[in-house]
């Protein structure tokens, strides 16, 4: 028997996908309408069903598939206050996708025939279906399996006597600060044996609410597995890394359809050093995402806080060589304006700085001193090899890569940072967060024929930027709602002035004139640019798919100018500066 308080509850999930609505437009729905209850694992419709009906989720989580040969694909999960099957109504064919609940959930269904009255007695519905509908085709389009902001967190502690109250009470604070309420419950809430009735009560708090359970009351932390939507997975750091009894119990790691997202949190002691060793935690363990969290780190707690409600801020860096410099400048302008990065990505030299930044700490004068030597050192210099495979050897890369990097994984730094490479091989794109940093690196800046490819699990891998010089797509698949895109030099046409390339000792006797008749692009700069342009195409698009978009004007410098690095840093710097108190009236990223 649903009470006058759950018809409130739900009206607050119906508003917050039409708006505000008056009582007697809430009793129309709910005329209209009818109240489903859904168990987890229970179908709401299938793919290919011939039923036209529209579904707004009030309270659970559903999840969508896709048939795919033999298999589901997941499409991504549908929370309070989110429609389902909403193009049934639109197009009037079959269901295109089969949707499940993953926990107990309740649901309000509107038939065609009443959605179509209900319409034209308020016009507006209409209008904010659509408008949803328009925003989901556009995270579709651009593959941003973006998932609604969890609702209940499930807090697996993996050793029962470590107390992570201090945490929690820290992440809460947090939350409150950016106006998301949250509730902590563990087994001391226990009220019955099936603990349905706390949970019966918890689904209408607003916000978030936390679950904190371990091994010693494993029948309550089998109910807050059941009903949440994200699992975390605890643990101190330095602690063992075999897999727990209480991992065991739950079978927290069974890849289904109905899976959860699980993050695994390793929380450190106040100022520990960077983490190393960190792949010893994924033995065994399928999970998601992984995160590092330093005891008292405010910056820590705020980035942790981002990332579990949905609200993360991704960098994405692009390439250009020594046009990377700008990179360290440009980042330093938006720390400095307050900006905070939550997840870092980068294709060759975008890579190669982002995870100099990342493995730093976003210090920039260590990361600025680093290029620096990078610049002395010539990397670019004196290493010409037999042409069979490069030109260059790409010891000097090497040498200044294991001096930069040491031997850290990628896994290790506290923010966590992808490049991408494009494996030959198989003619697509790789995505590295994981494994050695600088053997990662190296095949990320891999230029074809300038540096040798990199093998890697059997597989030749060259430089990212063949395949994508701005990667965000691959950023859009971590919980972030604003992605900041900086581009190297907007692109220009390169018109020349002659009607036929000169002979080659042509270009020799202009090399000493005063004034030079030809202005032609090296054979370095043809060769870097030319493997490029495709994905050059492709960063045109990503204009339109970021919330903030930079390209720095580095027309005046070379791919190769390693000795320009303090001028790139501060173009970098005093652009991106420009650039963002142009932007004030936008709103900033966290």
């Amino acid at each position: 028997m649903k009470t006058k308080e759950d018809y409130q509850y739900y009206r607050q999930y119906f508003t917050q996908l039409f708006g505000e609505i008056l009582d007697d437009q809430w009793e129309q729905v709910l005329a209209a309408s009818e109240i489903l209850q859904i168990d987890a694992k229970q179908y709401l419709f299938h793919e290919g069903d011939k039923e036209n009906s529209i579904y707004i989720v009030l309270s659970g989580r559903l999840r969508t598939l896709q048939q795919s040969d033999s298999t589901y694909k997941i499409l991504g999960d549908v929370s309070a206050g989110e429609p389902v099957g909403e193009f049934a109504i639109f197009t009037n064919e079959p269901r295109t996708a089969t949707v499940v609940a993953i926990r107990k959930s309740t649901v309000l269904k509107i038939d065609e025939a009443h959605y179509h009255e209900l319409v034209k007695a308020n016009p507006n519905f209409a209008h904010k279906i659509t408008q949803f509908v328009i925003n989901r085709l556009r995270r579709n389009a651009m593959q941003k399996r973006m998932n609604s902001a969890p609702k209940n967190i499930a807090i697996v502690k993996l050793q029962p006597t470590f107390d992570i109250s201090p945490w929690t009470d820290q992440v809460k604070e947090e939350l409150h600060k950016m106006n998301v309420q949250t509730q902590v419950y563990d087994s001391n809430n226990i009220i019955d044996e099936d603990h349905i009735s706390l949970f019966d009560e918890i689904e209408n708090n607003k916000g978030l609410n936390f679950l904190v359970c371990d091994i010693d009351h494993i029948s309550w932390a089998n109910q807050c597995v059941t009903y949440c939507d994200l699992i975390l997975v605890v643990s101190d750091f330095n602690a063992a890394s075999t897999v727990t009894s209480i991992e065991e119990n739950l079978n927290l790691y069974e890849s289904n359809i109905l899976s959860k997202r699980i993050y695994l949190i390793l929380l450190h002691p106040e100022n520990a050093p960077m983490p190393t060793n960190t792949k010893r935690w994924f033995e065994k363990r399928n999970f998601n995402l992984h995160l590092h969290v330093r005891k008292n780190n405010v910056k820590d707690i705020r980035r942790f806080s981002r990332i579990i409600i949905n609200k993360a801020v991704g960098l994405v860096l692009g390439g250009g060589g020594a046009k990377g410099f700008a990179h360290v400048g440009a980042v330093k302008a938006m720390l400095e304006a307050g900006i905070e990065f939550d997840f870092v990505g980068g294709t060759s030299a975008g890579a190669l700085y982002g995870a100099g930044i990342t493995y730093e700490d976003f210090d920039i004068d260590k990361v600025a001193a680093h290029c620096k030597r990078g610049a002395e050192a010539k990397v670019t210099s004196n290493d010409l090899t037999f042409p069979f495979i490069s030109l260059m050897t790409g010891k000097k890369m090497r040498n200044y890569l294991h001096e930069l990097f040491k031997d850290s994984d990628l896994e290790d730094f506290w923010v966590n940072t992808y490049c991408v490479s494009t494996n030959y091989s198989n003619a697509t794109m790789k995505v590295h967060e994981t494994g050695l940093t600088r053997l990662q690196i190296e095949a990320s800046i891999a230029i074809p024929g300038v540096f040798p490819p990199v093998i890697l699990d059997k597989h030749l891998h060259v430089d990212g930027g063949v395949m994508d010089n701005l990667p965000i797509e691959a950023m859009y698949q971590k919980p972030v709602t604003q992605v900041i895109a900086i581009a190297l030099s907007a692109q220009t046409p390169h018109l020349v002035h002659v009607e036929k390339i000169p002979s080659a000792m042509e270009l020799f006797i202009n090399k000493f004139t005063k004034k030079h008749r030809y202005r032609l692009p090296r054979m370095s700069s043809l060769l870097i640019n030319s493997l490029t342009l495709n994905s050059v195409q492709k960063q045109a698009i990503t204009k339109s798919q970021v919330s903030l978009y930079l390209e720095l004007n580095l027309g005046n410098f070379g791919f190769l100018d390693w000795s320009k690095w303090r001028e790139l840093i501060d173009k970098g710097y005093q652009e991106t500066k420009t650039f963002l108190e142009q932007q004030q009236n936008t709103e900033k990223p966290n």
